[in-house]
């Protein structure tokens, strides 16, 4: 019975959310035309509906950002609906979810070390094998200039031999090789410029939040946030371009990629500064913490209340 009040009382506080979510969108966001395209909204009513994913888990954050893009377009259309675009958000609500729930309660300065020392690791890695690659000539034209059977690999890097060895025998081997350069390459660094961006975003809200006792869970609430952004925006990205926006195929992908992805991380960055304010007043009220955390988990932080 108690479980059936707390699951009621939830589906409640999202519905309330959700509500707030397409009001805001409805009223007080706009887009700015991208490639010729409504491309960018700009708006805060993403910050309600991530909320539900944030308290109650991954389930009512797929729900409420499904409802919340679909209503949305019903309420307020903008270009056309694809389906597929409203499972991708709610699966970016599902996602956020479940990395919030595994992150909410690990050590935030261990976190923090373990995201530094990720992103030099990644840095470093990525400086190293671009120096070694350019060193034994290894490029995308490589199997250009160059026949495979007088192709030796004795004096390279590891690096360059590895790839090479990766790619040699492959229907398309300067392809192939491409987009393995580009893995260990931009790629790596794009890792390193991504964790030293979460680590200057939980500077700066620690220092905005500094009196606040959510604070501690920046560096969560952020990899959850962007994380689950990136994602969503990466197939949000392969959807848009394979279906609506087939201009977009004659420009390379990063091309699209990169400004919706510094877009997602600045958004994000902004709205986790709102969304850690909502979380710390939703711990503050006794009764929303109850339904948050269970009624056992309640008794446990409380036991001379039982």
């Amino acid at each position: 019975m108690k479980d059936s009040i707390l699951y009621v009382r939830r589906i409640t506080i999202s519905a309330v959310f959700l509500s707030i979510s397409l009001v805001l969108k409805t009223t007080f966001s706009f887009y700015i035309p991208m490639f010729g395209q409504n491309g960018m909204s700009v708006g805060i009513s993403g910050i309600f509906s991530i909320m539900p994913s944030l308290l109650f888990g991954p389930v009512y954050g797929a729900v409420v950002s499904g409802l919340s893009d679909f209503l949305g377009y019903l309420l307020k259309p903008v270009g056309t609906y694809i389906p597929l675009m409203t499972l991708v958000v709610a699966a970016g609500g599902f996602i956020r979810g479940v990395l919030w729930s595994s992150l909410r309660n690990k050590d935030s300065k261990k976190l923090r070390i373990t995201v530094t020392i990720f992103s030099v690791l990644m840095l470093l890695s990525g400086i190293c094998n671009i120096v070694f690659l350019a060193t034994d000539g290894v490029n995308s034209e490589f199997y250009n200039y160059i026949q495979t059977e007088n192709i030796n690999t004795d004096r390279m890097h590891l690096i360059s031999k590895m790839l090479i060895e990766r790619t040699i025998g492959a229907k398309d081997p300067s392809g192939n090789l491409e987009t393995y350069i580009t893995w260990v390459t931009t790629a790596m660094i794009g890792c390193a410029i991504l964790g030293i961006l979460l680590l200057v975003a939980d500077f700066f809200l620690s220092k905005k939040l500094i009196h606040d006792t959510s604070r501690g869970q920046i560096p969560q609430l952020l990899i959850a946030m962007i994380g689950s952004g990136l994602i969503v925006t990466t197939l949000n990205t392969i959807v848009l371009r394979e279906t609506i926006f087939t201009a977009w195929k004659v420009l390379p992908f990063a091309v699209i990629w990169i400004p919706r992805v510094i877009e997602e991380i600045l958004g994000n960055t902004v709205k986790a500064y709102f969304v850690t304010v909502l979380l710390g007043i939703c711990r503050k009220q006794n009764t929303l913490q109850e339904i948050i955390d269970g009624p056992s988990v309640n008794l446990k932080k409380n036991p001379k209340n039982s």
